[in-house]
């Protein structure tokens, strides 16, 4: 069977840009119209999120729906946020008008029927109309970069193993400007490491690379590679406490999305218990991923809150009390999980749908 893949110049995964079917690649719409191919399969990917890339996304994936057999979508940035024109422009606000949307929403504007499938590093609570597959880019660039990049193999071996830390947890807020709130009327505040990108609190060790135009450390540092700022380890932290609360920047209120991101790869790598600030049901969908989480050590029973601001207290209560506990007796009650997590992240066939996709188009799109 002779296939015509066209691949968008946005598309992250430059390894299955398989050199052995380079012919049949297609980077320009018109040329992939012509093509008298037995199958076209089209892979497409967005990283903006903004609303008029969000609907661009959706006018090429219908454009391409019309003129392939099958559209593979990559969600770069996997909990969109968008509102739709339609209902027009709010003044006041400087905004459009109308209820924010999010990746499910996207997803359900297309028919169960339309042959169209998505991947995202993301876990979806609610029913979708098409299917969308979990990939692994916790690690943007790859999850090996602590075993490949010399950046970040240097970061591990500064890292010390001691008992006489100054804080039990490091908590970096993010843009949750309400959970800094929260924590700073919290007894567990004075036994927590915290930062708050968005008011301007923030921490950058000597040996990590500070952003160089914004602070929330999402951008990359090197032309050779996708590893962002956000990914380095920073042992000026995680020497001075013994756990790490995880912020996710995207926490949808309704509970709708799971995200996970180099947030909880960083702990994972370096075998360190965490607790995870996101929705309710994320340490259940962290599960389904094949993880462990750390019950009955770390009091969990915050995962199961659909409220988010109980949910918040609930955690900084999980945390405060873990601090009545020696982190020797701690470490080593969950060393069985920490070791468990550390090799099932580096040795589980992650993305196989994806490679799938790419490999042998026709298994998913039949």
């Amino acid at each position: 069977m002779e296939i015509a893949r066209y691949v968008d110049n946005n598309w992250h995964h430059y390894c299955i840009r398989d050199e052995r079917v380079s012919e049949t690649l297609f980077t320009s719409v018109e040329e992939y119209k012509q093509t008298t191919a037995n199958k076209k399969i089209s892979y497409i990917q967005d990283f903006k999120q903004t609303d008029n890339s969000i609907e661009i996304l959706e006018q090429k994936i219908r454009q391409h729906l019309e003129i392939s057999d099958h559209v593979y979508v990559g969600l770069g940035e996997p909990i969109l946020m968008y509102k739709d024109k339609k209902h027009g422009w709010d003044h006041e606000h400087n905004c459009w008008e109308g209820p924010f949307y999010y990746t499910d929403d996207f997803i359900n504007k297309f028919n169960p029927e339309d042959n169209v499938t998505f991947f995202a590093n993301a876990i979806s609570h609610v029913k979708l109309n098409r299917p969308m597959h979990y990939l692994n880019d916790m690690f943007f660039e790859s999850r090996h970069i602590y075993d490949s990049y010399e950046v970040c193999k240097d970061l591990l071996r500064k890292l010390e193993n001691k008992w006489n830390k100054k804080y039990y947890w490091e908590l970096m807020c993010s843009n949750n400007v309400n959970l800094y709130h929260m924590l700073k009327k919290h007894l567990v505040d004075k036994k927590t490491f915290s930062t708050c990108h968005k008011l301007g609190i923030s921490h950058w060790g000597p040996d990590v690379i500070k952003p160089k135009i914004k602070n929330s450390g999402a951008e990359t540092f090197s032309e050779d590679n996708n590893i962002r700022c956000s990914d380095l380890i920073d042992p000026s932290i995680y020497n001075e406490s013994f756990y790490s609360c995880v912020v996710e920047t995207a926490i949808p209120e309704d509970n709708r999305l799971s995200l996970f991101s180099e947030k909880q790869a960083k702990p994972v790598v370096t075998q360190r218990p965490f607790i995870i600030v996101g929705t309710k049901g994320h340490l259940k969908a962290f599960r389904s991923l094949g993880f462990k989480t750390f019950a009955p050590v770390i009091d969990e029973s915050y995962d199961d809150e659909p409220d988010v601001e109980k949910r918040f207290t609930m955690i900084l209560d999980a945390m405060n009390k873990l601090c009545e506990q020696d982190p020797r007796e701690v470490y080593n009650k969950l060393r069985p999980v920490l070791e468990y997590n550390y090799k099932h992240f580096y040795n589980h066939n992650w993305n196989s749908e994806l490679m799938q996709a790419w490999f042998t188009p026709s298994l998913l799109s039949e």
